[in-house]
């Protein structure tokens, strides 16, 4: 049974991205250190938010660029509180997204129907991850998704006419 990596592995291994999001929306006000430092900071906040860790490399790969961006653009606001913005558009960019209760509903609508496999590609699904990408995770072909997905769609469709008639 392997432990789950550190924060300081998570880091580690992901320095190149945080870099790279750094270096691709630097200029203009929002220095390279600076966004290199937000990036580490979106790092800390979408891995709590990964729900598997064997998909936070697409996690991170999807959600990690759109938080730097975000930050360049918070950075380049003119601000006229000296020490930096309020702490009202931090949350903002980064703001718990608290999950509602129809979305609770849902995840254990799914968890009831469907099995631990069909639920995996279910939630990538769900966190916008693509067949193509959810192949090579899974290590099968993209066309085996598909059928994977049919196979989904029609569980969900007898859950939904059951309950709703």
């Amino acid at each position: 049974m392997t432990d789950a990596p550190t924060m300081k592995e998570i880091a580690a291994r992901f320095t190149p991205l945080v870099r790279a999001a750094a270096k691709r929306y630097q200029g203009r006000g929002a220095e390279f250190e600076d966004l290199v430092q937000e990036g580490y900071i979106a790092l800390i906040l979408l891995t709590g938010k990964c729900r598997d860790m064997k998909w936070l490399p697409l996690f991170l790969k999807k959600r990690l660029p759109a938080a730097v961006r975000d930050a360049a653009a918070r950075i380049r606001r003119t601000c006229p509180c000296p020490n930096g913005p309020p702490v009202e558009e931090i949350e903002e960019t980064y703001g718990g997204e608290d999950e509602n209760y129809s979305e609770s509903e849902l995840r254990e609508m799914l968890r009831r129907a469907l099995s631990p496999a069909e639920l995996d590609i279910t939630q990538a699904l769900m966190e916008g991850f693509t067949q193509r990408e959810i192949a090579g995770t899974l290590g099968i072909s993209q066309q085996a998704v598909a059928a994977r997905l049919k196979i989904i769609r029609r569980k969900l469709k007898e859950v939904i006419d059951a309950v709703y008639g």
